[in-house]
Order: C-alpha cells, then sequence, then structure tokens
C-alpha cells in the first residue's frame, strides 16, 4: 500500500498518514482467446471494500487506460478443503458467476503459484468443488457442475422478428440461437446479442447471448461459435461457458449426434466440450483447450482518485 502525509485540520503540529494506494502483482493468462489477469491474494489479500474493488477491476480491465482483460481472477484460499478458490470478476466489476475459460487460467496460474503439484486438482468456485487437469501441450480440462437449469426450444420475441431459443444455466446463464437462416460471419452480434442479453424473459439476471451454426472440416462435425458476453457487453473472442451451453442445446436437439462436441470460436482457436446425457440430465460437464501464460506485472490502483496505473515486468 501507497500512503500520503497530510496536516490534521485542527492542529497543524499533527501529521496524518493517509494510505491511499494498493500495488499488486498480476500475471496475464489466455484461454482460447479470452484473456485474464490472474492476482494471488491468498498470499497477498487485497484490502478494498466493495465498491473500491469494482473500480479496481474496471481499471485493471480497461483496454485503453488499463491492463486490458476479460476478466480478472483472484486466487485464495479455500474453506472446503480443497487446494484453492477461484473468484471471478467481470470487467464491469461484477462477480458471483461462473467463467469456464477463466476456470482452465485460474487452474493453471495456481500451478504455477505452487497450490497444484500433481495432473489433477481440485479447487473452489462459487461454493462448488471443480476439478482440473493438466493435459499435454499447455492443455488445461476442467470438470464442472451439473447444468440447473436447460429449457429447449421456446419462442422469443425481438425487436424485427422472432427467434427459436434455448437456455442453460450452470452458474452463468446462456442464451443459445442456431443460425439457420442467418449468416454467422456475417451476423450483427453486437445488436441481436444485446437484445437478447436485456429480454424480459431472462430478467432479472440477463443473460449471455451465443449464436451457433453446424460446420464440417476434415476432422468431422463441429460448432461455430459467437458469443455476446453479460459483464463485458459486448462479443468476445471466446466464452467457456457459452461453448459448453452450446454443445449441450445442439446435442439434446440433436444438431449434433455424437461427444465430444469441437466449438471453433471467434479466436480462430477450437475448444472441446464433453458430457454424459440420461434423458434430460447432464453430468460430468467438461471444457478443455489450451492456456498460455503472458506477461507479469503490477498495478496501482489510487484509491482517492479511483485510477489504475499498470506497470509491466
Amino acid at each position: 500500500m501507497g500512503s500520503r502525509i497530510e496536516f490534521c485540520k485542527h492542529c497543524a503540529n499533527h501529521i496524518i498518514v493517509i494510505v491511499s494506494e494498493m500495488t499488486h502483482p498480476f500475471d496475464r493468462y489466455t484461454a482460447a482467446g479470452n484473456t485474464f489477469l490472474v492476482m494471488n491474494t491468498w498470499e497477498r489479500p487485497l484490502s478494498l471494500s466493495r465498491e473500491e474493488m469494482r473500480e479496481f477491476v474496471r481499471g485493471a480491465c480497461d483496454h485503453t487506460t488499463g491492463a486490458g482483460a476479460d476478466g480478472l481472477i483472484l486466487i485464495n484460499q479455500s474453506g472446503l478443503a480443497a487446494a484453492f478458490r477461484m473468484d471471478f470478476y467481470n470487467p464491469d466489476g461484477t462477480t458471483g458467476m461462473l467463467c469456464g475459460n477463466g476456470a482452465r487460467c485460474a487452474a493453471l496460474a495456481a500451478k504455477h503459484y505452487g497450490y497444484a503439484s500433481s495432473d489433477t486438482v481440485n479447487f473452489e468456485v462459487l461454493g462448488a468443488i471443480n476439478t482440473a487437469e493438466f493435459l499435454p501441450h499447455n492443455s488445461v480440462r476442467v470438470y464442472f457442475q451439473d447444468p440447473t437449469v436447460i429449457r429447449l426450444n421456446f419462442s422469443v420475441p425481438l425487436e424485427e422478428k422472432s427467434v427459436t431459443a434455448s437456455y442453460v444455466d450452470l452458474g452463468s446463464q446462456h442464451v443459445v440461437v442456431f443460425c439457420d437462416d442467418m449468416d454467422i460471419e456475417s451476423l450483427n452480434v453486437e445488436h441481436l446479442g444485446s437484445q437478447l442479453r436485456w429480454h424480459p424473459e431472462f430478467a432479472p439476471k440477463g443473460a449471455n447471448a451465443n449464436f451457433i451454426a453446424v460446420r464440417e472440416d476434415r476432422n468431422g462435425t463441429y460448432l461455430r461459435i459467437r458469443t455476446f458476453e453479460r459483464g463485458v457487453e459486448g462479443e468476445t473472442l471466446a466464452c467457456g461457458t457459452g461453448c459448453m451451453s452450446s454443445a449441450i442445446v445442439a446435442v439434446m436437439t440433436e444438431r449434433l449426434q455424437t461427444l465430444p462436441v469441437r466449438l471453433l470460436t471467434q479466436s480462430g482457436e477450437f475448444v472441446t466440450v464433453n458430457f454424459s446425457q440420461n434423458g434430460t440430465h447432464v453430468s460430468n460437464l467438461s471444457l478443455e483447450g489450451n492456456v498460455v501464460r503472458g506477461e507479469a506485472g503490477t498495478l496501482t490502483f489510487d484509491e482517492t482518485s479511483g485510477r489504475v496505473q499498470v506497470d509491466h515486468d
């Protein structure tokens, strides 16, 4: 923490030391095009109020004045006897939702911090235990909790026309739309995604909006996916929970016949989703793909002005 010195307003002979700055190291991790700032707050805790934390996250994730990221991840001590706890914040400072690619980055970061010593580690997310597996070639697979809600093929009226959508809640809420009569590559994701994200059908939490199309390549069938993310309020290069939700919908509506499911994200990278299905119940849900460790640096947060300074190592 930094500080500044002021004289007491009531007595010029007394000096008041006011702590006004927080400096903390970060590491950047990227999975399928999603970039996250990861901080080890188990060893170096943050002492910020809720509003200060929101301002800190917004400043840190800002692509113009901050480090730029799709979210901020804190690695903390678990209260559930797991190896560590992952806390995720959206770029707008909101928290309390699951992040699939963020979980894969958190697992690899925790391994680099020394909290995972084998090829498998259990960690806490949103009060539940998930499992990560470290695979060859910097690939990480994470097993998530079962979806709590799956709704298939219902009509959602929009400004121009109604669309047929499905909905999955797996700790992060997602609406999935097949691009049967729309070209997914030229689709205005910002416009249509925003309509779905704020639609009354998904109030009060809102939902992330995923647009998918079935495609073929030399390796077989896959899903092309584009996602408008809540908290980012725009299209992102990938979304892990969106990929899992879309794979579930594609299989349960029989658009795809086999598992696992490959998905091509907007970043150009593929991820793989697998799960077990028993009627309408989904279990053993996993997300797999490469994770890349990027640069390290420090973030200095001025609690008075709310500004964040970034210094790269």
